[in-house]
């Protein structure tokens, strides 16, 4: 049995016709510029509150304490760093990015600590939602009965940081 088929037919390679070359434009140098602002505040004249918040472009990362003791700081007698609530250190870390078209939520996520306890994550929502910007926030500040009001302080005086951060810069009388 004969077959009839043609032989299969390559094309011939072809050379791409140049393109103009279009001379190479540098991107102007990106500088990351991060601002720490620190401050520490009396509860009730008594328990210190210590706030730090690193301002970003477009975000902040915010740490609030109630005890502030140096994470650094070796425990002579134990040979490990100081942990828990209230010592200083890292604590829970939630992220909140505000919403992207209106009406739809803000997005946040617990990223390091226990998912049970909110109180980073709740924060970090309320702050998305009210200054439109993505907030890291870290909460060392033991979430209990006893410190409702102390968060509660602690995020009011976080507001007041905030608002004076994004203030535009007054203008400055020139003296004649």
């Amino acid at each position: 049995m004969m077959s009839n088929t043609a032989p299969l037919q390559v094309p011939a390679p072809t050379t791409p016709t140049p393109q103009p070359t279009q001379p190479f434009i540098a991107a102007p140098d990106a500088v990351p510029q991060f601002k720490v602002h620190q401050q520490t505040f009396k509860f009730m004249n008594q328990t210190p509150v210590y706030i730090q918040v690193t301002a970003m472009d477009q975000s902040f990362w915010v740490w609030v304490s109630s005890s502030g003791a140096n994470p650094l700081q070796i425990d002579a007698q134990q040979g490990q760093g100081a942990t828990g609530p209230g010592s200083g250190v890292f604590g829970d870390l939630a992220m909140a990015m505000p919403a992207f078209r209106p009406g739809q939520p803000v997005i946040s996520s617990t990223l390091l600590g226990k998912p049970i306890d909110e109180t980073a994550a709740n924060m970090a929502k309320r702050l998305a939602t009210r200054f439109k910007r993505q907030f890291l926030v870290n909460v060392d500040v033991p979430a209990t009965v006893d410190n409702a009001m102390l968060l509660s302080f602690s995020e009011r005086k976080l507001v007041d940081m905030l608002q004076t951060i994004l203030a535009p810069p007054s203008p400055s009388i020139a003296s004649t």
